[in-house]
């Protein structure tokens, strides 16, 4: 289940509890519950879909270049 669909459940689940909880109790902690859904990171990754493109490249000579010069000169 994505997290999405989990805080959503969780929302519907304190709904029925309210009599039980009490109407502060639940407010406070579906306020909390939505401002966590309205984050746009809320989202996940396996739930988004975008447009990659990816280089794979193998330099010549480059592990032995990489070897001969410091850490601070080797930048990809």
């Amino acid at each position: 289940m994505s997290e999405r669909v989990n805080l959503e459940t969780a929302i519907a689940v304190l709904e029925t509890q309210r009599t039980v909880l009490g109407d502060a109790t639940v407010d406070a902690s579906i306020a909390a519950l939505q401002r966590q859904l309205a984050e746009p990171g809320t989202v996940p990754p396996e739930e988004q879909r975008k447009l990659v493109t990816v280089l794979f490249a193998d330099l010549a000579g480059w592990t032995a270049m990489g070897q001969q010069l410091d850490p601070e000169e080797v930048q990809l």
